[in-house]
């Protein structure tokens, strides 16, 4: 994340450099405008180096460029040139540095805000190597005020957004299960609590599917775990293929799968039931040859004033009903008032 912050102020200090190149070529400053074509090639090359992977000596480029360039700049052409909130910049950079550990963070940050503490000392009111016109020095100021807050704004959007993002990843990984790729059962118990809301505030029925895959015990005593992950894998992919887009497939845990149908009624999610059923019967697994999947599936359908978690029992009791029938079969489970 913070290798991605680095390339954005690559890109956004360069381009600021070459705007102050053209601001000193157009106002006749040429050893200033020189430069700056040095620190845009300072910013190229630490772009360069960050796509190799070189973080450190990319970071430790940019910072020496910006704190020479201001240290330059300023006693040049003087304190009220601005080039001095630049260096500003550098402590938010350090502080969210991930490259550090804290015992340097600390130091490069206080190191930091002493030489601009020293550099107000010694310049903001020392008469400067050039006289440069009150026209250029106030240009100067006024385009290096807002191009700092600019940057500061913009940093401060990308560590955000980077920040947000990876937030949002990992919330997905923790609701995800590593072998399958379906969700996990926190997330399936998630879906169901606002799955079961939406029931009682009337927007339709609740189908719960719960599904076993049959002998899997055998399977993994028989090929070994791997290819009884292998056949965890097959199923799952026939569940996240045969049901819709406002579904809800997990895996509930071992070799239990849950659905979730909204909007269902019990022909509806018996259809479906039957439909996942025979394309897990349909699965071969080219490590197990001659072995034919089966998975059992109880099936009920949440009713206003039932809780999930009724339902899920009734799907349970239909599950294990279908087990002790022979397996691989879907069975619908009885209503709640039976």
């Amino acid at each position: 994340m913070f290798l991605a912050l680095l390339g954005v102020v690559a890109v956004v200090a360069g381009l600021t450099h070459l705007c102050l190149l053209l601001l000193f070529a157009a106002t006749g400053v040429s050893a200033l405008a020189q430069v700056n074509v040095a620190s845009v090639l300072c910013y190229v090359l630490a772009a360069l180096l960050l796509r190799r992977g070189w973080s450190r000596s990319a970071m430790f480029l940019m910072g020496t460029e910006i704190i020479a360039h201001g240290l330059l700049a300023v006693a040049v052409i003087g304190w009220q040139s601005g080039f001095h909130f630049y260096i500003i910049l550098i402590i938010p950079v350090v502080i969210v540095n991930s490259l550090l550990s804290p015992g340097p963070k600390a130091v490069l940050g206080l190191g930091v805000g002493l030489l601009y503490l020293a550099m107000d000392w010694r310049w903001r009111t020392a008469t400067p190597y050039m006289d440069a016109p009150r026209a250029v020095l106030d240009a100067l100021y006024y385009f290096n005020l807002t191009a700092t807050l600019v940057i500061l704004g913009l940093l401060a959007t990308v560590y955000f957004r980077l920040v947000t993002n990876a937030q949002r990843r990992l919330s997905d990984v923790a609701r995800t299960d590593p072998l399958t790729q379906l969700r996990n059962r926190r997330y399936a118990l998630e879906a169901a609590q606002l799955e079961a809301a939406r029931v009682q505030r009337g927007a339709g029925p609740l189908a719960v599917l719960l599904g076993d895959i049959d002998h899997f015990k055998v399977i993994n005593d028989t090929h070994g775990h791997e290819v009884g992950d292998e056949a965890l894998k097959a199923v799952a992919e026939v569940l996240r293929n045969g049901v819709r887009e406002v579904d809800h497939v997990a895996r509930w845990g071992g070799e239990e799968f849950l659905v979730l149908l909204p909007g269902t009624d019990a022909a509806e999610a018996l259809a479906v039931a039957e439909r996942l059923r025979a394309g897990v019967h349909a699965v071969s697994v080219p490590a197990a040859p001659g072995w034919f999947m089966g998975i059992t599936l109880g099936v009920s359908v949440m009713e206003p004033g039932e809780t999930f978690e009724q339902a899920l029992q009734r799907a349970d009791r239909a599950l294990y009903q279908g087990k002790a029938a022979g397996r691989n079969r879907v069975v619908l489970a009885s209503a709640p008032s039976a």
